[in-house]
Order: C-alpha cells, then structure tokens, then sequence
C-alpha cells in the first residue's frame, strides 16, 4: 500500500476546496488512479463552508452554558457553542467537554482552536454524509475512475490511551466496515463479534501524512488498499449507544456513583 499527501494553500473561508484540491494534485504532476482513495481532513472542509467563528462574537450566553463553564474552567463562549453543537452532554473535566454530535463522541462537540486563527474556532463539518459523497462524485468523474473512495478524517482520544488517533468520520465509494462475524479463525473457530473498521484503519494509517500543525497537508491519498468498492456500502461505522461497550459500561458506573453519593 502506497499513501502520498498533496500540499494545498493555506484553506480560507469560503473557498471552493473541491476545485483547489483537484488544481492542486494536477498542479503537482499527481494524479488519482483506479482503486484510489482520498482521504480529506474534516477542519479544511469545515472551513470551505464557512464554519469559522470569532469567539468574541459569541453572544446570548445560556445559564447552563456559565455553569459548565465554571466547573469545567473553560470559555463560557466556547462552552456555548459546544451545547449549541451537541445532542447530548455526558460529561467532562478540566478544559474538556465529551459530547454526543450526530452518532459519536467527541471532546468538545469537535470544535477546535488549532489552526484557525488568532481569536477563532472551527466547528464540525455540517451535513457531512452528503458532502462526502458529492465529493466522491465530482472528483471520480474528473479524473473518470469507477472505483474510487474518499473520506473525510479527524482524530479522537481513545479510553485510557494517550494521543490521538485517526478517524473517518463520513466515507463514500467503498465498504468502510468489514464483517468478520462467522467466519473461521486459525482454530477454525467461528469469529462472534470481530469486525474489522477499515475505513479508521486507512485515517490512522494517513495520519502520519495529513498536516496536523503547519505542514498544509490536508489531503491524503491512498493506493492499494485493497478495500471492497461500491456505490451502495452496507455497512456504517456508528453503532446505536445501547450495543457500545463502553457506553454500556460507563452509565452503569455512572449510575453506581451517583447512587452512592
């Protein structure tokens, strides 16, 4: 398997990144081949639809906004964004917020400060299963491949771990789970509940390429994956709350505090 970054300027406001990402592979004598898979970190997306706010124009303050604010030592402007993003609050601790946006977990609602500008933030992508695949359709047909991916990547904390690892968080084009669940292992015993996360594989795996810091490297390519392509996948990475492990685990303990308090 063979990955290689693009370089993009620097991503604003409002631009059409779709156009820059396709000028900028060209422009550096690369192209996208069959069986490609692009992988497009989820802050330069979020930006080309101008998800960019100044944190000083933050208004309207909730009161439950000042309160998590002050148990958490955080920017109350910040904090309302966060609920304002959210669908579910769980919880946090200093500096940090895990929150419920669409069908995962994240620290803060995924707004992020890093490479935003001087007094601005960058909140999640909208409307990102639409956008993934209006993506995968225009750049397959400008390069005229049939079996192409893309995904759009961030990064997350994993439970108990240091760091971050890489996530696709929307994907278009390719079979993003595989099922293992039945098949035999090397004891020619039935795999139970082995499923296989190929598209966070594929991010993690990108993630050594992708510019976290100043590298202006928001785009990877992937070759040689080996991925089941297809326009119709049949499996999605989410997973309801109530068959999470650690979901499962946690509000039992949770509610075991609480009751001993």
């Amino acid at each position: 398997m063979e990955l290689f970054s693009i370089r993009l300027p620097l991503i604003k406001k409002n631009d059409p990144l779709l156009e820059i990402v396709i000028k900028n592979i060209r422009d550096q004598g690369k192209s996208l081949n069959e069986g490609d898979i692009i992988v497009i970190a989820e802050k330069v997306v979020a930006t080309s639809q101008g998800r960019v706010i100044k944190l000083s124009e933050v208004e309207n303050i909730s009161d439950r906004a000042k309160q998590l604010a002050k148990e958490y030592d955080m920017d109350e402007r910040y904090v309302e964004l966060i609920l304002r993003e959210a669908t579910m609050i769980l919880g946090g601790m200093k500096h940090v917020i895990l929150a419920k946006v669409n069908d995962f977990l994240i620290a803060n609602a995924g707004i992020d400060q890093s490479n935003a500008g001087i007094g601005n933030i960058v909140l999640l992508p909208k409307n990102l299963k639409q956008v993934v695949w209006d993506y995968w359709r225009e750049i397959r047909k400008e390069f005229g491949l049939n079996n192409f991916g893309v995904i759009i990547a961030d990064s997350r904390v994993q439970p108990l771990r240091k760091g971050t690892i890489g996530i696709a968080i929307a994907t278009a084009g390719f079979e993003p789970v595989e099922d293992l669940i039945g098949q035999p292992d090397l004891f020619k015993r039935p795999m139970e509940i082995t499923m296989r996360a190929i598209a966070d594989d594929l991010v993690s795996a990108a993630q050594f390429l992708l510019g976290e810091a100043d590298n202006q490297t928001p785009v990877v390519v992937i070759r040689g994956s080996n991925v089941e392509f297809t326009e119709k996948p049949k499996t999605t990475p989410e997973m309801p709350p109530e068959e999470c492990l650690y979901m499962n685990i946690f509000s039992k303990y949770l509610l075991k505090k609480h009751d001993e308090n």
